[in-house]
């Protein structure tokens, strides 16, 4: 499905171009035109079209095991596989960088560890040492609850039917809490994995339809928007792109680092004043940065993720 690796790059690049366009320096913002700077927030919904992508690969693939050898623990170990390792090296660099720029260590081991194990938002005196991980915390509970229910929600249609749709009443109740928060999208995406496969169309299109509710009366418009492009996407307008399937490839990564890769760019270009470059310049400088690294990275860390968890099988 390579219209889904494009969807992946799309929502990696917004994401970037997003951070990069609000980066504030110390002689102000690098894009001075106010509006622009506005209507790129619309690129931090590139998280969310991550969600989304995630509930409709993870159950795909998940409803197209066999149940009969299926392992729970064998699934997570698998997931495991695939998102620490790069996970974890970005997070040694960001320790490795610290000390380098600083000359001192910034982290505890305990916030370290806290870090590592997406367990931060469990404890009142720690913090994340970036703020993407929050949105690793969701996307990996998402996998230990999905893991699981897929279990039930295969066996039955109206089982599926049922959960989906108390999923989603809770969210009208608890949508502060991150993971209930997000549950809209990851639904989107598990009922748009039962309609590629042409499965119980009547009742996953309401469920789609249920999903778009919650997001209409309880949400910013933009996350109504963003939903809307991502299930069309998925279902009815599949971009194949040659450029955009290269970086959907190491989208991961490319997630992961462009802080790092092109944040620390803009910062020693603005900053630290070593090149006196025009903001649009510096930001297409540090997106071509952000993709260079992020693929040096895939290829020595995130590729090697890849092969162990497809040695892992049901």
């Amino acid at each position: 499905m390579g219209h889904i690796e494009s969807l992946r790059a799309i929502a990696a690049l917004m994401v970037l171009v997003f951070h990069f366009l609000s980066f504030h320096g110390v002689d102000g913002f690098l894009v001075e035109n106010a509006m622009i700077r506005d209507y790129s927030r619309f690129g931090a919904q590139g998280v969310e079209l991550f969600y989304i992508i995630s509930g409709f690969v993870i159950y795909y693939s998940l409803t197209d095991t066999n149940s009969r050898i299926y392992s729970y623990y064998t699934y997570l170990l698998k997931r495991f596989a695939r998102i620490f390792p790069p996970f974890l090296g970005i997070l040694a660099l960001i320790c490795l960088v610290a000390v380098i720029w600083d000359g001192t260590y910034p982290y505890d081991a305990k916030q370290i560890l806290e870090n590592a194990t997406l367990t931060v938002d469990l404890f009142r005196d720690s913090e994340w040492m970036n703020p993407i991980f929050t949105t690793l915390k969701v996307e990996f509970s998402f996998y230990l609850i999905i893991g699981f229910l897929v279990i039930f929600l295969r066996r039955h249609l109206l089982i599926y039917s049922l959960v989906l749709f108390a999923a989603l009443v809770l969210v009208v109740f608890f949508h502060s809490v991150d993971l209930i928060h997000n549950t809209p999208f990851f639904i989107a995406g598990i009922v748009c994995s039962e309609i590629y496969k042409s499965r119980n169309l009547l009742v996953n299109y309401l469920l789609l339809i249920c999903s778009l509710t919650v997001l209409v009366f309880i949400f910013p418009i933009e996350d109504t928007i963003v939903l809307i492009i991502g299930v069309s996407l998925i279902l009815w307008i599949k971009i194949r792109s040659t450029w955009l399937e290269w970086i959907g490839r190491f989208s991961y990564s490319l997630y992961l680092t462009h802080g790092l890769a092109g944040g620390l760019f803009l910062f020693l270009i603005k900053n630290e004043k070593y090149l006196n470059l025009p903001g649009w310049l510096a930001i297409g400088l540090a997106v071509l940065v952000s993709l260079a690294f992020a693929y040096c990275y895939y290829l020595v860390i995130e590729k090697r993720a890849i092969s162990w968890s497809k040695k892992i099988k049901y």
